[in-house]
C-alpha cells in the first residue's frame, strides 16, 4: 500500500511542475525559470523523486508484491516525467543528462536472497549501501526505528506521503 501512496504523490508532484511549465506563456521565460538557480535545484530535486519512484519500482518487482493499481500508478509517474522531461530538451546542459537516462537508474541496488532486512530500504524496497552515493545526492543511510532509508526516500516520504516511515516487513 506505501508504494501505491508514494508513487501517486510523486504523479502529483510532477504533474504539478508539468502544469507550471505548461502555464508559461512564452518559451523563453520557461527557459529563464529553468536555468535560474531555483529553477534547476527544483527540477534536480524532481529528479531524484523519479528516481526513488524508480527505485521503488525495481524493488516491488523483485519481490512480486505490484499489484495492478500500483502498475498503473507507475505508468502514471513515467508519464508525467517524459512530459517533464519535453520541457527540458533545450535547457541546461544538466537537464540532458536527465534525458540520457532511460530509467534514471544507475544507481539501483537490488537486494539479494541473503540481505538481512536491515540494510533494505523501508520506503523503496531496495538494498542501502554504506558507502555515499554521491551521484544520487543520497548520502549515508538514514536508521530509525530499527529500519534503515536511503536520505531521499525518508525526505519525500515524511514531506509528501506520511509523517510516519514504513517498516520494512
Amino acid at each position: 500500500m506505501g508504494a501505491l501512496k508514494y508513487n501517486i504523490c510523486t504523479c502529483g508532484v510532477i504533474g504539478k511542475a508539468n502544469e507550471i511549465l505548461a502555464g508559461i506563456s512564452h518559451p523563453s521565460v520557461c527557459s529563464e525559470v529553468l536555468l535560474s538557480k531555483p529553477g534547476t535545484a527544483y527540477i534536480l530535486g524532481l529528479s531524484e523523486v523519479y528516481r526513488v519512484s524508480k527505485r521503488m519500482e525495481d524493488g516491488v518487482k523483485t519481490r512480486q508484491l505490484a499489484s495492478e493499481l500500483l502498475q498503473h500508478a507507475l505508468r502514471e509517474v513515467d508519464l508525467a516525467w517524459n512530459n517533464l522531461l519535453s520541457f527540458l530538451v533545450f535547457g541546461h546542459p544538466m537537464f540532458q543528462m536527465l534525458l540520457l537516462e532511460p530509467s534514471a537508474e544507475s544507481d539501483s541496488h537490488l537486494p539479494g536472497p541473503n540481505l538481512a532486512p536491515g540494510h533494505v530500504c523501508g520506503v523503496c524496497l531496495t538494498e542501502v549501501k554504506q558507502e555515499s552515493e554521491v551521484q544520487t545526492g543520497n548520502s549515508d543511510p538514514i536508521i530509525y526505528q530499527g529500519s534503515c532509508y536511503h536520505a531521499s526516500c525518508a525526505n519525500f516520504w515524511l514531506n509528501c506521503v506520511d509523517s510516519t516511515l514504513p517498516r520494512e516487513k
